[in-house]
């Protein structure tokens, strides 16, 4: 893989994260949000305008709890690709855009 290769895969990495990022974001909100509904809410909760006893509602919670700890995978292996992909590029001379992109998997 030649130097133009890995930078263009790097960038595409980072779009990648940056993404995943977005998403993680979201499902944590909704994370919060269905446990502020479980823990302060009334009985019986609602959750996105759904009325729902306390032990389905924590269970929809504890699914977007995974579903954002998925993501946090996803992005960690994201950042290895990324750390793996940097380490062939050892001993070249950067340039300050090249030096900024490896810095964010840093």
């Amino acid at each position: 893989m030649n130097r133009d290769d890995v930078f263009v895969r790097l960038g595409g990495l980072v779009s990648q994260m940056r993404w995943m990022n977005r998403l993680q974001l979201i499902f944590d909100m909704l994370m919060f949000y269905g446990a502020w509904q479980v823990f302060f809410g009334a009985q019986p909760a609602m959750l996105f305008g759904v009325a729902m006893d306390r032990g389905n509602a924590g269970i929809v919670t504890m699914l977007f709890a995974i579903i954002s700890w998925s993501f946090s995978g996803i992005r960690g292996n994201y950042r290895r690709q990324g750390l793996v992909l940097i380490s062939t590029l050892k001993g070249m001379k950067l340039s300050e855009e090249e030096s900024n992109l490896v810095r964010q998997f840093k």
